[in-house]
């Protein structure tokens, strides 16, 4: 039998089609699927099923979000997928031609990445069922054994495919052949169903329950169906992307809104955005999803908060919940209100830079224009995406999106070369742990430190390479982290072997083309210079009391030499309290300068007040 299920677009759980079946002791694993579409109603009833309509229930369990789900589908693979979860709504389909998807705002996201591409190109293959013929050049099908579902004894089938890495195992009732249960396995994500309620539809069994669990986060959901309804009549047009793109934005002058002063600290663009006359402080990350308020600040403004749902966060996974925000400025750029999510962040900020940022812009934000940063300048532009020509002399460089974010090649010490994210969120150049573990670059020396997302803290070697190649760019001397655990957050990623941060970026004017898929970089003021580093390796952070405290020592380090212990407060410099100091961030900037300088600290510990001598000193020198 086979079963489309509803793609959940919203929380990127892709629900494809699979099948169903019956049997006594087989080893052969054609066999065990024969008995199990033999027991499904047969092959000729199921290739007959031509156009499928499904209505149904959806729950994500523990989050108290429900609602409804319908689904088109015309054989082999258009389908057309509405998921309506009252505070938010999502729309996904295939056109036979390509797949595409409407975000809860509205936002329009053709998906040509390569994994797409690949993922259509094996379900269309299975929707011919070419996994049940022995010779086929495409799937190998093998026998796992007996395993159980619920105490039912299954013959468990994996198959795996010469287009993909994915791997499928389907568990099939040793008594019935019913499929009890399907694992889909990519290479960052597994989804768990578990099927039950089988009623005949039109002579072909099909599950009317399926309960499905996303790993590595662990979001379950739960899929009822009400309708099945066989051969309708469906309009082709369901299966068609919208012929216009959302407009949720206007601006005041013209087509764009150009030159934009922004705040670059420590490696990160925050912009002031107006929202109901306050001006608040949001940082911008292509590397966020969706974009997100803090929580605080969403109680502030006096939002609905809505739901609890589990997502990816750089080191961990996060729960989240959703609001929508009111409509908001950026000097002459206005956008309208936005469904995005909740999360505390500003004590975050407030605690590694002493700052109050209350949000974070970024896919549903930055997906409307073409957007051109000029690092060396702090300034922003954004473009209509319609109506913006590009004739400069940069690297125009095709960069499909994948999860929402760019996609572009890169290589480093012309030797490690793949596929890198393009990230604003990101402090530098990180190596993805399956990469490091794969290329034997965990044990490379380097500096240890403690790095922070909205998953939490995590460890990461900092490790200086010779150059990076990006596009027909070559910067020398990167430093570039790799994680010291794989963890379960956006650098256990497989399929692409890093991200690329501001570190990088800010070598050049970079342009952010969503609608053509691709970014674009011209040579900055600042290409190639050697901008200035911490010499220290001493981490501090804003404490509970507000004191500035010592958070980590890294091994090797000066401040490790000077003699600094974690949670030594740091009460003076030079015998200037630090309370004269321009905050947390000018402290990191002095410990910036050149190698030799020396510094007295007062510090407190234990209760005694010790003055500690540090001297600076290049952490990656050759």
């Amino acid at each position: 039998m086979k079963l489309s299920k509803s793609t959940i677009v919203v929380f990127l759980f892709i629900l494809t089609t699979f099948t169903a079946t019956r049997a006594a002791e087989l080893t052969d694993p054609y066999e065990i699927l024969a008995q199990h579409y033999e027991a499904m109603g047969g092959l000729e009833k199921l290739k007959a099923e031509k156009t499928t309509y499904i209505e149904g229930e959806i729950l994500l369990e523990g989050t108290g979000l429900q609602g409804t789900f319908t689904q088109w589908n015309a054989h082999p693979i258009r389908t057309r997928q509405e998921v309506d979860l009252t505070i938010i709504k999502q729309i996904s389909g295939d056109n036979g031609q390509l797949s595409w998807n409407v975000d809860a705002n509205g936002k329009l996201q053709i998906k040509k990445d390569e994994k797409t591409v690949k993922a259509r190109r094996v379900k269309e293959l299975l929707a011919r069922y070419e996994h049940i013929n022995p010779a086929s050049p495409y799937f190998k099908v093998s026998y796992r054994g007996i395993d159980t579902v619920d105490a039912r004894a299954c013959y468990v089938v994996k198959i795996t495919n010469t287009v993909n890495e994915d791997v499928q195992l389907d568990y099939y009732n040793t008594m019935n052949f019913d499929l009890e249960k399907t694992i889909e396995i990519q290479p960052d994500l597994e989804m768990h169903s578990v099927y039950s309620d089988y009623r005949d539809v039109q002579g072909v069994k099909h599950p009317f329950v399926i309960k499905q669990e996303v790993l590595p986060i662990g979001q379950k959901i739960t899929l009822r169906i009400r309708s099945y309804e066989v051969n309708a009549d469906v309009d082709d047009a369901l299966f068609e992307p919208p012929s216009q793109d959302v407009k949720d934005y206007r601006f005041t002058h013209g087509e764009s809104a150009q030159n934009i002063p922004f705040q670059f600290i420590e490696n990160h663009i925050y912009l002031p955005i107006n929202i109901r006359g306050k001006e608040k402080l949001w940082v911008l990350d292509s590397g966020a999803g969706k974009s997100v308020v803090d929580l605080g600040y969403a109680t502030e403004l006096g939002l609905t908060v809505e739901g609890e749902i589990k997502a990816m966060g750089a080191g961990h996974t996060v729960s989240v919940s959703l609001t929508t925000l009111p409509p908001f400025t950026i000097q002459d750029l206005q956008f309208s209100e936005q469904k995005i999510i909740t999360l505390e962040i500003t004590p975050l900020f407030r605690k590694v830079l002493g700052l109050d940022v209350v949000g974070i812009l970024g896919y549903d934000f930055l997906s409307r224009f073409i957007t051109k940063i000029d690092y060396a300048h702090e300034r922003i532009s954004f473009y209509e995406p319609d109506k913006f020509v590009y004739d400069g002399n940069g690297n125009v460089v095709d960069a499909p999106l994948v999860d929402n974010m760019f996609v572009v090649p890169m290589t480093v010490d012309e030797k490690y070369s793949g596929k890198w994210l393009i990230d604003l969120g990101a402090d530098g150049l990180s190596f993805h742990y399956p990469f490091a573990e794969e290329n034997s670059l965990l044990d490379r020396s380097g500096i240890d430190v403690i790095e922070f997302g909205a998953g939490g803290a995590f460890t990461s070697r900092m490790t200086k390479f010779r150059i990076a190649a990006l596009a027909d760019f070559v910067t020398e001397n990167p430093i570039i982290s790799i994680p010291r655990q794989k963890g379960e957050g956006a650098f256990a990623k497989i399929e692409q072997i890093g991200n690329i941060g501001n570190d990088l970026l800010r070598h050049f004017v970079l342009y952010l083309d969503y609608k053509n898929q691709r970014v674009i970089l011209e040579q900055g003021e600042d290409f190639g210079k050697q901008f200035p580093r911490d010499k220290s390796g001493l981490q501090i952070l804003h404490g509970e009391s507000g004191n500035i405290e010592v958070f980590s020592v890294p091994r090797n380090t000066p401040a490790e030499k000077a003699g600094f212990k974690q949670g030594d407060i740091i009460q003076a410099m030079n015998g200037v309290d630090v309370n004269y100091f321009d905050g947390i961030v000018a402290i990191r900037k002095l410990l910036k300068e050149k190698a030799g300088t020396k510094y007295t600290f007062t510090v407190l510990r234990n209760g005694k007040t010790k003055e500690i001598t540090l001297t600076l000193h290049d952490l990656f020198k050759e």
